[in-house]
């Protein structure tokens, strides 16, 4: 059974309600918590463990648990393995996208779940983003879900938690090759691709050629190579050579962001002519005309072509500079001197005056709560209601 995150909400959504008044219910009190003599229990092997490379296919730890009450006549119970770190709350509230919780259903008639050390040291560096050599506190948990009742029963639940110390796998070097990046194609003098996680994600910003590139495990080998696929995607490409199709492509010179996450298997590439984007001008609540405390934009490497900033605009003027701290520096301007930004409306095109001159302002007529959405790659500008 594959490991998917959910949230316990959507476990107990899953179920069907009914209302409490039924008079069809005998039991009036059928949202309290279960109350047994002898209650669903989580057992762990060890409470303590510290994994070693060299023992990564030994089993780790394992968890046992008791079968859980019966519920009634006719009722059957299917359980639910959670893991994640102690204090996290198994990412209730937490956007699914973003939660880290691992949420498994156990075949029926199965009361154990076990890892190896290789298999929950890669969940500790893969899902839980943890680093190597250190202690994580995870908590675990084994929800057992009433089905097949007349009425809605709150499932049994028991929770525990262990420590666990992981170990590094070692860096994965990566290096990206290609007239696109390193001038040619020898595959010996490739740029080196900075690993952000290890053996996760990587990511580079720099200036490249119009041309394309290859990312490579070996300096000196074509192969083994990561390549784009449609929709973002990358393969592991052991046996084919370099195609026109199998190569990542630039098609404007300048600064790039080239991001790549080998756990997922997508790539983002993208146009990003300046490092940084501020914001000031008396629109901007708390900062006003100080240029020295113009406001940073928030850069996104999965969105590498988008500046933005969410919070609340006075009604006023400002401006848009790529540095901080000069008023005769660069800034993304208007055509006109007061363009109104049109909340909801079509991004504006906006123009690169070297010397912020003239000294054309953008305009936003009603104090509010917006996203301010920049965008350097196509030049525009607009201005989205929170």
């Amino acid at each position: 059974m594959k490991n998917i995150k959910k949230c316990i909400s959507f476990i107990i959504m899953s179920l069907v309600l009914f209302s409490c008044e039924d008079k069809g219910l005998e039991n009036q009190d059928w949202l309290q918590d279960p109350n047994f003599a002898n209650p669903m229990t989580l057992n762990l092997s060890s409470e303590e463990l510290v994994l070693t490379k060299d023992n990564e296919e030994e089993k780790a730890i394992t968890f046992t648990w008791t079968e859980g009450n019966n519920r009634g006549d006719g009722t059957t119970l299917t359980y639910f393995f959670r893991m994640d770190i102690l204090g996290n709350n198994f990412g209730e509230g937490v956007d699914p996208e973003v939660s880290t919780t691992i949420t498994e259903e156990i075949p029926a008639g199965v009361f154990t779940k076990s890892y190896t050390v290789g298999e929950l040291n890669s969940l500790l560096l893969k899902n839980f983003k943890r680093p190597g050599d250190v202690v994580t506190n995870l908590e675990v948990q084994i929800i057992a879900r009433v089905d097949n009742t007349p009425q809605f029963q709150k499932p049994e639940v028991s929770t525990s938690s262990f420590a666990v110390t992981s170990y590094s796998p070692g860096p994965l070097p990566l290096f990206m090759v290609g007239d696109g990046i390193s001038g040619n194609w020898n595959y010996s003098t490739g740029k080196s691709l900075p690993e952000i996680t290890e053996r996760t994600i990587y990511q580079f910003t720099g200036d490249f050629s119009v041309g394309s590139f290859k990312v490579i495990e070996k300096p000196g080998s074509e192969l083994p190579s990561y390549d784009p696929i449609a929709g973002n995607k990358i393969v592991y490409n052991e046996t084919d050579p370099r195609t026109a199709d199998n190569v990542f492509k630039v098609t404007q010179a300048g600064r790039h962001s080239f991001y790549l996450d080998i756990d997922q298997g997508i790539y983002v590439f993208g146009y990003v002519p300046y490092e940084n984007i501020y914001m000031v001008g008396n629109a901007i609540t708390g900062i006003g005309w100080d240029i020295g405390k113009a406001k940073q934009m928030t850069w996104d490497v999965k969105n590498p072509e988008v500046f933005s900033y969410k919070g609340q605009f006075d009604a006023g003027e400002f401006k848009l500079y790529t540095q901080q701290g000069d008023w005769g520096g660069r800034a993304l301007m208007p055509a006109i001197n007061g363009t109104v930004l049109i909340v909801d409306g079509e991004p504006i095109p906006m123009s690169l005056m070297p010397n912020a001159s003239p000294d054309n302002k953008w305009v936003i007529e009603t104090t509010g709560n917006y996203e301010l959405i920049v965008n350097p790659a196509k030049m525009t500008i607009a201005l989205k209601k929170l």
